[in-house]
């Protein structure tokens, strides 16, 4: 159950002069006017209350409130207040609002903000997840830009909001959506920012930043503002497309039933979560793939070059040798696939270990007094044997014997550590992240983490943990991850296994959501790079 709020003061003077007579909430996309629809939207999310602020010269937008107040919209009662008042900007506009939202969190929007409503639904649930945790504010933001003066926002390695620029700065890939989720506390922000003279929205989101407030930033893959006519049929495309943003078919693949020891059943049903979020998805095995599509690594078959064309789209869950040469040369002829094959190579746990020392992030020290962990390092864990608990050095001796005999040359030896184990998944760039306790009923393959014993529930910073395998996602090109960390006494901890694609159980539907917002990303990317570059190649030609 959540607030809403709407700014519909402005005047639409640029709309006006292009020949629109209605004022801008009245305007229609697909339609619907842009007032009606954030109102639907909200109420299907749950609003407790909507208020809106419209300026005095809009009788025709006071009237059609004033009727949805009297009389519902759709057939369905609306808890909506308004208020009429010319203001100096958006900024005062929110300050008008104040008086309906002191006593709980909500979510303020301007009136001309087109964005797909499903990728919003998990903005509110995440923002109730978020202010439960202690942020202060949750942001939407979006990398598509299409504005006359975006608003750049800087953000670090887990999403929290570092700086608002007018310009673009290296950490400000994304500009400001016009969707603000915002708490309490921020309203004596803007009292202040008011009391100041300030005029712009813009300058109290720096206030905020400045006020040392968490707040965080949520990625939306596009979202279109109404300034022109030409923005209204941008935007008529955009609704009609915005939720069928990965085009065409998607494949996803299954991982191999030796790479997924005891979890085969959950691989295919976070698969299948994934799949039932897109409009045409298909699922196929690893060993299927390879069969059908793979020419016993010498090329890609013509018929997969057939069957997986410009708009179709690949989520792997793949390990095997072969099964990646053939994602290899697909991606070189354009197909997106999600992990790449590129990532999973770099999970190799020599290249982990190497990757974290190269970059001081946290893992495990190379000698200790409680024990040593061996663990193969040139493939994924299939067996229980692959990763082996040791009690003094002579005994890694004999274990690496053992791993020789096997014809396994590449292994990882690191020293015991005392603490919690803490099991992690997430999405890296989607601000997915969720962390769970082993032996607090948490899932495990092999019942290693039983050496740890019980959890005593040590306060750690969660939220450095989530920095730091972002970070580790990010350099090992891999954005749908999971891992293992030990959480030791003093809250410090390390980060003992990283992996590609786990089964996600205990969040299944969450992290499908993610891995499809994260794919949305990489194919509006892959758009704007072959649109920049077709645009380029016309200025060449006309030049």
């Amino acid at each position: 159950m959540m607030k809403f709020a709407i700014i519909a003061a402005g005047d639409g003077s640029r709309l006006a002069q292009e020949g629109i007579t209605e004022p801008k909430p009245l305007v229609k996309v697909r339609g619907e006017r842009l007032i009606d629809r954030l109102i639907r939207i909200f109420m299907e999310n749950n609003a407790t209350e909507i208020v809106v602020i419209c300026n005095e010269q809009m009788y025709d937008v006071a009237s059609h409130l004033k009727m949805i107040q009297d009389e519902g919209l759709n057939g369905l009662p609306i808890p909506l207040c308004f208020v009429v008042k010319s203001t100096q900007s958006s900024m005062h506009s929110f300050y008008e609002l104040c008086d309906f939202l002191h006593d709980e969190p909500f979510i303020l929007t301007t009136v001309d903000t087109i964005f797909d409503e499903r990728e919003f639904h998990d903005y509110v649930l995440s923002f109730q997840d978020k202010i439960a945790h202690g942020t202060a504010a949750l942001m939407g933001v979006t990398d598509y830009i299409d504005d006359e003066k975006p608003l750049y926002v800087g953000v670090d390695n887990v999403m929290r909001i570092n700086g608002y620029y007018d310009n673009a700065q290296v950490d400000s890939r994304f500009i400001s959506a016009g969707i603000y989720g915002l708490t309490a506390s921020s309203l004596d922000i803007l009292e202040s920012c008011i009391e100041k003279g300030e005029r712009r929205m813009r300058n109290f989101q720096r206030a905020l930043v400045a006020a040392g407030l968490r707040i965080e930033a949520y990625p939306l893959t596009k979202v279109f503002d109404i300034d022109h006519i030409d923005d209204i049929r941008k935007a008529d495309e955009g609704v009609n497309n915005l939720s069928s943003c990965c085009k065409g078919k998607t494949l996803l693949i299954q991982r191999a039933a030796c790479y997924s020891p005891n979890s085969e059943e959950k691989d295919l049903a976070v698969l299948q979560e994934v799949g039932s979020l897109l409009e045409d998805a298909t699922i196929i095995s690893e060993d299927d793939f390879v069969n059908r599509f793979s020419t016993y690594n010498q090329s890609v078959s013509s018929e997969l070059v057939d069957s997986v064309n410009a708009n179709c789209q690949i989520i792997s869950m793949a390990r095997s040798t072969k099964t990646l040469e053939c994602l290899e040369q697909l991606e070189r002829s354009g197909i997106l696939v999600l992990n790449s094959s590129v990532g999973v190579r770099a999970c190799q746990r020599s290249n982990i270990d190497k990757v974290m020392r190269e970059n001081h992030l946290p893992l495990p020290p190379d000698e200790g007094n409680d024990g040593y962990w061996v663990k193969r390092a040139d493939a994924s864990t299939q067996s229980k044997e692959d990763v082996c608990f040791c009690h003094d050095c002579s005994e890694v001796e004999k274990i690496k014997s053992t791993f020789m005999q096997r014809g396994i040359t590449d292994v990882v030896t690191q020293a015991h550590v005392k603490g919690d184990v803490v099991k992690f998944y997430g999405v890296e760039g989607t601000v997915f992240f969720r962390y769970y306790y082993s032996g607090a009923d948490t899932e495990t393959k092999f019942g290693d983490e039983e050496r740890n014993g019980k959890p005593r529930y040590y306060s750690f910073s969660s939220s450095n943990l989530q920095a730091d395998a972002e970070r580790l996602a990010c350099l090992l090109q891999t954005p749908i991850y999971g891992g293992d960390a030990i959480v030791r006494e003093d809250g410090s901890y390390v980060i003992i296994d990283f992996n590609d694609f786990p089964s996600f159980s205990r969040c299944r539907e969450e992290a499908a959501k993610a891995i499809v917002r994260r794919m949305k990303q990489k194919v509006e990317a892959s758009y704007k790079t072959s649109s920049n570059e077709k645009c380029k190649g016309d200025m060449n030609s006309c030049s």
